[in-house]
This record gives structure tokens, sequence and C-alpha cells, in this order.
């Protein structure tokens, strides 16, 4: 087959992302200025960042285990390959079905069951609980659907992306009403659910029948040792949630007031370029190609990495007047923003290590590095598990956002030593020292901005602008004499292979 580049599957998939994000910071905004950060918003919130989580947990199960198998046997047989993700998806949608039955039949049992509200918010926000399910599932089986699509580079999926938040945002405005946020939702994945069938139908023949697969040992044993982790990760996400929503009314709603800024970089660039690149790191594994796998692993962190360092590390510093700039209106309260903006400072310092994190585990999963490690990453996770329950214990819901920073920092140091013994040719003390110094260099200007503009408090627009241009100014000064601009440059052509 000709040469083909996933270069423009990353910059299409970058661009809607981009376009996402714009429709889901309004809706945001709106929510904010339209019901603030209370006992209200908090179970909607809740319901969102539960279902955020638990799709993080299974989707770890296909982009772990499942699409790297699946990509495995398509190399041998394409019927088989098929019949191997029919499988899944089918059984996928059985479990859906059960569990957005249960939650329409018995919406306060269950709300009860997975979150710490009192009572009176429980019986108020039982209501959103059938459409809460509904939504995770067709989340869930959405996402499946497109990482299958990915690996035959079908991405013109990507343009459909934009509805996830433009549907939610014309139904808020129309309504004014939390449900029909989730109606947006519901809809949105469902036409891409429909649109992947679609084009694995139309352009590779794709038999959806049901055939039991044959499973080869290897995948049974990364399957069983993947659990473990895969589970205590999911528990180490759900219980400092749990327990922050039995603290004070709004902190669930600052909790993703922050996150929705937090995120902002993950969906609109890390993970859409990580989308890509995986695929690379896959097929060099399938041909065990290693030297392959570490140039690609280091240029995806640093074409990641520059751009975005900056950008976190000035919203940590001014994270109160960002909090201020965005939301301080309608029935958003002072207190709210200064609630929001401690959760900000942590969570966005958090994002850089998160980054390294997700793509040091697409080459784990790429290698198909699971029984190996189940071990040491079960017990770290299990430590920062007992650490977020005793933390927010004693301390209160303010102590999540820093042990959560705490978690992916010392995750990043346990993915050094790992990668170091299982994948010495990628050379990743050197490089984990360079990201390092690009992180100094930023603190370094964003402190220095800070002080020397300290003198103005004045319209809160004027004093981002221009603290975040003379940052700008400085960090790309420092970066071109240090030749980090030269490197990034050197970075862009990661997506391109000349195989399959």
């Amino acid at each position: 087959m000709t040469a083909i580049t996933y270069k423009k599957g990353a910059a299409f998939s970058v661009a809607l992302t981009a376009a996402c994000k714009v429709f889901s910071f309004i809706s945001s905004l709106l929510l904010a200025y339209f019901f603030g950060a209370d006992s209200t918003t908090d179970v909607y919130f809740y319901l969102i960042l539960l279902s955020a989580l638990l799709n993080g947990w299974l989707q770890g199960i296909n982009t772990g285990i499942v699409v790297p198998e699946f990509m495995h046997v398509l190399k041998k047989d394409k019927n088989a390959a098929a019949d191997f993700v029919n499988f899944f998806l089918y059984i996928y949608f059985i479990i859906a079905f059960i569990l957005v039955l249960v939650c329409f039949v018995f919406p306060q049992q269950s709300l009860g069951f997975i979150s710490a509200f009192d009572s009176d918010q429980i019986e108020r926000g039982a209501h959103l609980m059938g459409l809460s399910a509904l939504y995770f599932s067709s989340f869930f089986i959405m996402s499946f659907l497109i990482s299958v699509v990915e690996c035959f580079k079908l991405f013109s999926i990507y343009f459909l992306s934009p509805l996830n938040t433009l549907l939610p945002l014309l139904l808020l405005l129309a309504t004014r009403r939390l449900e029909a946020m989730f109606a947006g939702y519901i809809l949105a994945y469902i036409i891409q659910i429909i649109a992947c069938v679609v084009m694995l139908k139309k352009s590779k023949s794709w038999p959806f029948r049901f055939k039991m697969p044959s499973f080869g040992n290897k995948f049974k044993q990364n399957i069983l040792f993947f659990q473990p982790n895969n589970i205590a990760w999911a528990a180490v996400m759900y219980a400092p949630l749990f327990m922050v929503s039995s603290t004070a009314p709004g902190m669930v709603s600052a909790v993703n007031y922050s996150r929705m800024l937090a995120d902002s970089p993950v969906d609109i660039f890390v993970s859409k370029v990580d989308n890509v690149s995986k695929v690379k790191l896959t097929v060099k594994a399938a041909e065990n190609d290693r030297a392959s796998m570490a140039d690609t692993l280091k240029r995806t962190d640093i074409a990641l990495m520059i751009p975005m360092l900056p950008f976190c590390i000035f919203s940590a510093v001014f994270s109160f007047d960002i909090i201020k700039m965005f939301f301080m209106r309608g029935n958003f309260t002072l207190q709210a923003a200064h609630d929001t903006a401690i959760f900000l400072l942590f969570s966005i310092l958090a994002v850089p290590f998160y980054t390294l994190n997700n793509n040091m585990a697409n080459l784990f999963s790429a290698i198909r590095l699971v029984k190996e490690i189940t071990l040491r990453y079960f017990v770290y996770t299990i430590i920062f598990i007992l650490l977020f329950v005793v933390s927010i214990k004693i301390f209160g819901a303010f102590a999540y956002p820093v042990v959560f920073l705490l978690l992916y920092a010392v995750r990043t140091v346990l993915n050094a030593i790992t990668v170091n013994e299982y994948c010495p040719e990628v050379k990743y003390g050197p490089h984990l020292l360079y990201m390092a110094k690009l992180t100094v260099l930023c603190f370094v200007c964003a402190i220095l901005t800070k002080y020397l503009f300290s003198f103005y408090d004045g319209n809160v627009f004027i004093k981002i602008f221009i603290n975040g241009s003379f940052f700008v100014a400085v960090t790309a000064l420092l970066f071109w004499l240090d030749g980090d601009f030269k490197k990034f440059k050197e970075t862009l052509n990661i997506t391109n292979i000349k195989t399959m």
C-alpha cells in the first residue's frame, strides 16, 4: 500500500475538538450563570463526572487490551477480527440496557448507592439518574466504536464530534433545564454510533454478526492481569469524588468548573494527538520495531508539552483571576470563585503529568505489558486510595486536588522506572529531565510576570491580557534561545508512517 500519514487525522481531530470545546465552554458559562454552584448543580455535575470516570475505566480495557489485540488479529484474519470486536460490542449493549433499566426504575436508590448526598439532594436529583445512565452508555459505546474506526484511519468520523457539545448547548438555551444537557449529549452520541456502523459497513464490508471468537492465551492473561489495576484506578478516581459529595454544597460543582478548564488542553490537544500516535505505537510494536516506538514516544511528548506547559503553569499561577474572568456573573458567587480557583490551581498542574503518563500507557498497551507490571501499579493505586480517603476526611474537600496532583506526579516517576526496566531502548531518564527543565523555565516566567505586574488590580480582562502577553513573550524568547522551538518543529512528523 502507498505511504499513509496520520498527520491529517490528528489535525482534523484537534481542530474539531477545539470547536467542541468552544461549545462546551459556552455551556459551562451558561450553567454557572443560570444555576451557580450549589446543591442543585452538585447532583448534575456529580453524575457527569462519575460517567466520565466509568467511561475512562471501561475505555481503559478497550484501549489497553481489546483494541491492541484487535489490531494484532486484523493482521492475520479480517473476519476473525470483526468477530472479536462484535463480541464486545454486543456485550456492551446488553450491559447498557440493564444499567439504563435499573436507573429508570429505581432512580433514588441508584443515586443513594453511588453518592454520599443527603436525602434532600437525592430526592431532588433522582430524576436525572435514568438520563445519566443513558448518557454514560451511549458515550461509552460511541467511544468504543470510534476507537475501532480509528484503526482503519476513518478519521472523517471526527467531523461529527462538534455535535457532542453543540446539541446540549442548543437545548440548554432553548429550555434552561439541566435535563436538556443530558438529552443533547445522548442524541449526539447516538448519531455517531450510527455513523460508525455505517462507515464500517460501507468502507470495510463489516459483518455485524455474533460469533464467539477464539481468545489467545496472551489476551486471556492480559485481561486477567489488567483488571486489578484498572479496577483500582477507577476506585482511586471514584473514592475522593464520593467523599467530596458529602462535604459542603457547591464543592462538587467547583470541582467540575475547575476540571472544565483544566481538561481543555487534554480534550483539545493531548487526547486527540495521543489517539493518533498510539496507532503508530501499536503498529510498530506489532512489527517489533522498538527504536521507532521509542522515537514516537519522545516526539509525541515534546510536541505536546512545549505548547501545553506554558498554558498550564500560567493558568495555575493566575487561577483566581481566570475564574473571575470566566464565571463571576449571574448566580456564581465570590465564594464559589475562590473555591473553584483552588481546585483549578492543582488540577491544571496535574495535566502535564497526565500527558506524560497517558503517552506511556499507550506504549505499555502497544507492547502488551500487563502481567509483568500489575503488582507494582496495584500497590501504588491502593496507597493513593487510602491517602485520598484519609486526607479528605481530615482536611476536607480541598485535599482532593492536592492529592490528585501528587497521584499523577508519582505515577510519572513509577513509569520512568518501569519503562527503563522493560523497554530500555526509550532511554527515558534524560527525556524526563528535559521535561523538568521546560517546567522550571515556565514557572520562572510565570512568577516573574506575576511579580512585575502585581501593581495592577483593575479590570480582570485587561489584567489577564497584560500578564498573558508578557508571559508568552518571555517564555517564547527563552524557548527560542534554548533551542526548544527547533525541537518542537522537528517533532511535528510524529504521525507519519510508511507501512501498513
